[in-house]
């Protein structure tokens, strides 16, 4: 019996390719450099985030587990991750029934916990789920996190060079590791769009075509790139709720529930979704001043001091 047939990965059932990851850029990049690195919670959160169709946040354990399964996890796999993910990107929780849900945090919660830069423009990267790698796949995982979160996707027009050096700079991760993650997305398939690229000579100092052979399964294809790709495989998604999740993350604007926030400049100020908010707080004896939205620009605060 052939060798390579006992390592290739199982086949999946068909029914994932519905299922839709959304990925941010920021989040993908932000739990690489964290340490120890959180891309396998995260990438869980998705999985969990793409199986929830109807928005609630709540997952019945033992169908989300199942589903799970066709993504490429391991039963005993998703449980690990599930133990070393509670309280942080989702809550487990038994109901009175005996019966076993996961409860989702939200991209807020998530996005202050891993400290992540979400800027108002960026958009998702939407990836089919039939197309992710096997659990076992630990580094294939997180190459395509990074290529996710570093490159942009095809259907972006605005497509500029960007340097090793600048890479680094943008997203924390050593060269050295960024060729490592682009080795193993180019083994993953072919660059469906090549990427015409330039490399200033140090000799005269002018631009000169780069054209590089790259060996695949089918035969040599040749492409016109830079050893770093700057296209993802994923496809450009819609902004969402990003936008107002970076406003809440860098002006300190109200929260969904209690109404008030901490300034991410100030921890000392407090943010009230209107005046009577605030007012009803400082009854209670919770604070004696805090900032409210202004009537005439939902952009500008407030002072409010009760003496």
């Amino acid at each position: 019996m052939n060798g390579k047939n006992l390592l290739a990965p199982p086949v999946r059932p068909q029914d994932c390719c519905r299922y839709i990851l959304r990925f941010v850029p920021s989040l993908n990049l932000a739990a690489l450099k964290a340490r120890p690195r959180e891309d396998k919670q995260l990438l869980l959160w998705y999985c969990l985030r793409s199986i929830d169709v109807t928005g609630r946040g709540v997952l019945d354990q033992g169908q989300a587990v199942h589903i799970l399964m066709t993504f490429g996890y391991e039963r005993q796999t998703v449980y690990k991750h599930l133990d070393k993910g509670a309280g942080i990107y989702w809550r487990k929780h038994t109901t009175r029934k005996g019966k076993a849900i996961i409860i989702l945090h939200s991209l807020l919660r998530v996005a202050q916990h891993l400290e992540a830069d979400i800027r108002g423009r960026e958009r998702f990267s939407d990836l089919s789920a039939s197309i992710l790698p096997s659990s076992r796949q630990v580094k294939a995982r997180r190459a395509l996190l990074y290529n996710t979160g570093a490159y942009k996707p095809f259907l972006s027009h605005c497509n500029h060079p960007i340097s090793r050096k600048s890479l680094e700079e943008k997203t924390g991760i050593e060269a050295r590791q960024q060729r490592r993650y682009d080795h193993v997305m180019e083994t993953q398939g072919t660059v469906r769009q090549p990427t015409f690229a330039y490399y200033r000579d140090q000799d005269t100092s002018k631009l000169k075509s780069l054209v590089r052979l790259a060996e695949m399964e089918g035969g040599p294809v040749l492409t016109r790139q830079l050893p770093n790709r700057y296209r993802t495989l994923c496809s450009g998604g819609s902004r969402g709720l990003l936008p107002k999740v970076a406003r809440i993350l860098t002006v300190g604007d109200q929260s969904f529930i209690r109404g008030e926030a901490t300034s991410t400049a100030d921890k000392c100020r407090c943010y009230y979704r209107s005046f009577q908010s605030f007012v009803r707080a400082a009854l209670r004896g919770q604070v004696t001043e805090g900032y409210y939205p202004s009537r005439t620009s939902d952009r500008k605060y407030i002072l409010g001091v009760i003496q």
